[in-house]
């Protein structure tokens, strides 16, 4: 086990070495998803009332875009986002406690951040998802996620909500 801590230790100092002092994920487009970062309080679109919580944040210097969902009845669910230079997509792993993960790709375009996926639906049938974020003026954020379950001929709104970042001037 000494062995294979110290080959670890090398290879952190010899991608260290490497990289020098920029962080390997401090290039604009990596920042592309920082209007999501924030404490924020969700939304309903079609009212004021609060739907949920979610805290995103940056963290494995700054590689990782991490999503922290409270819905209003307790359901919680985490995303993973990363920004790839290869193919200069963004991806999302999202996770739940009901056990369900969904993986989705995209970009940052003309002011909207469009990620799209597909994963199995309970009766057997692909479920395609249309899922995209839109920074608002006022730095509001708002999600749409839509679904199709017939190919993409149709699409239903799963998800529509209005981030507003929470008042950190009331919090203790």
């Amino acid at each position: 086990m000494k062995g294979f801590n110290n080959l670890l230790l090398f290879i952190g100092l010899l991608v260290g070495g490497q990289l020098g002092a920029q962080s390997p994920c401090s290039t604009p487009a990596h920042g592309q998803f920082d209007f999501w970062v924030g404490d924020w309080e969700v939304y309903s679109t079609t009212g004021d009332t609060v739907v949920g919580h979610n805290v995103i944040k940056r963290i494995l210097g700054g590689c990782v875009v991490e999503e922290n969902w409270t819905g209003g009845t307790g359901f919680q669910g985490k995303s993973f986002n990363s920004y790839n230079p290869k193919d200069s997509t963004w991806n999302q792993v999202w996770v739940d406690m009901s056990g369900a993960t969904y993986h989705f790709t995209g970009k940052y375009q003309d002011n909207v951040m469009q990620m799209k996926g597909k994963s199995p639906g309970q009766n057997g049938q692909m479920v395609l998802f249309d899922m995209s974020y839109h920074p608002q003026e006022d730095g509001s954020v708002r999600q749409i996620w839509k679904m199709s379950t017939d190919g993409g001929e149709n699409w239903n709104t799963a998800f529509d909500g209005m981030y507003r970042k929470k008042d950190t001037k009331s919090d203790d």
